[in-house]
């Protein structure tokens, strides 16, 4: 009896227990059910790692030559003349025999004919007169002097035998001259050959630097005018970025060129051989005078001696432009034009505008573009 009851007492323990168990699981499934003390979980955010970009190298900046820095002599592909381009915006365009055409974007055109033989002089009118040459332009598309053109600074000069002929066309009427504004001529002729140098400028701005380079027309190979336009012959490699190279001993600019202390309004034609500075400069420096790249045919005395070249300014926009004597007390520039100095530093034009003097040579004015 004693066992049976301890047996019985100790289920009774079981069962409360059993019974407490039961509450409790009861409880928390209640709990959880209604949430108690717990949050929701969080959302979880991925993350994604940004690969680091590779650095991309600097490309090496490519130098860019000014146009009006390089050189621009242009030589024909027969060898047999050359022309100093005014900077590296003209392209040549026809270069054949007895034809050389060269055009620059918005600035102009140059077309340099050649002719010799009995039958094409007689076919060829030569400006060797103002009037002839007032003829030709009112041939040309009818146009009327005074009023679609009128002719400037006409010169005529005879180096032995031999008529040199430069004149400029201002056109009053564009729109009988295809927009352009001045036509540059000159013409190198004896009774059996010649030479014509036509330069189309469509901008004032132009006209000086295209005048130079009209001037700077040279004849290298064999010709009856070669005396009134002397060159020396370039390499047959040379073209119009390398025409002749100061340092193959033979300059471009060195003899012919009218800025080169004579210009050929003020009576003297630089092509006549009145050019005094060398008619050839020597590369290695040994002797003579020489010329800078891209400075119109001025030695470097010349540029610097402000008793032979002066730069002076426009006082209305300060426009640069090149003078210089022309040997009667008076001070000139590529066209011709005159200019007279009221004192030390001012200066005026036949039109009465002013301009000012900073007692600089042409140097300044041909000084490289950095």
């Amino acid at each position: 009896m004693g066992i049976i009851r301890i047996f019985k007492e100790d289920i009774m323990k079981n069962k409360k227990l059993l019974a407490v168990l039961a509450l409790a699981v009861s409880a928390s499934v209640l709990m959880a059910g209604c949430g108690f003390g717990g949050d929701e979980p969080e959302e979880q955010v991925e993350v994604t790692a940004t690969p680091t970009p590779e650095a991309t190298p600097t490309p090496e900046a490519t130098p860019t030559v000014a146009p009006d820095v390089q050189d621009t002599t242009y030589t024909s592909a027969d060898g047999s003349v050359s022309i100093k381009l005014p900077d590296a915006t003209w392209a040549n365009k026809t270069d054949e025999t007895n034809t050389l055409s060269f055009e620059s974007p918005n600035v102009g055109n140059i077309l340099i004919l050649h002719g010799q033989g009995e039958e094409t002089m007689a076919a060829t009118v030569i400006p060797s007169t103002q009037d002839m040459a007032v003829s030709l332009e009112q041939a040309d598309n009818d146009k009327v002097q005074g009023t679609d053109f009128e002719i400037q600074n006409y010169t005529a000069n005879d180096v032995n035998g031999i008529g040199v002929y430069s004149y400029v066309t201002h056109m009053l009427n564009t729109e009988k001259s295809d927009g352009n504004l001045y036509v540059i001529h000159k013409v190198f002729a004896n009774a059996g050959e010649y030479y014509s140098i036509e330069a189309s400028v469509k901008t004032e701005e132009a006209l000086a630097s295209v005048q130079a380079a009209v001037d700077s027309f040279q004849i290298l190979g064999n010709s009856t005018l070669k005396e009134a336009a002397p060159g020396t012959a370039a390499s047959a490699d040379n073209n119009a970025a390398a025409g002749t190279d100061a340092a193959a001993g033979t300059d471009a600019n060195a003899g012919t060129d009218a800025a080169a202390g004579t210009d050929a309004n003020a009576g003297t034609d630089a092509a006549a051989g009145t050019d005094g500075t060398a008619d050839t400069s020597s590369g290695d420096g040994s002797g003579g005078s020489t010329t800078i790249p891209n400075s119109a045919g001025f030695t470097d005395e010349q540029l610097t001696d402000t008793n032979q070249t002066r730069t002076i300014y426009r006082n209305s926009d300060g426009h640069p432009l090149v003078i210089q004597p022309d040997g009667n007390g008076n001070w000139v520039d590529f066209d011709g034009n005159t200019y007279t100095f009221t004192g030390e530093q001012d200066a005026y034009d036949a039109e009465g505008n002013s301009y000012y003097w900073h007692g600089e040579g042409a140097d300044v004015y041909y000084m490289p573009v950095q």
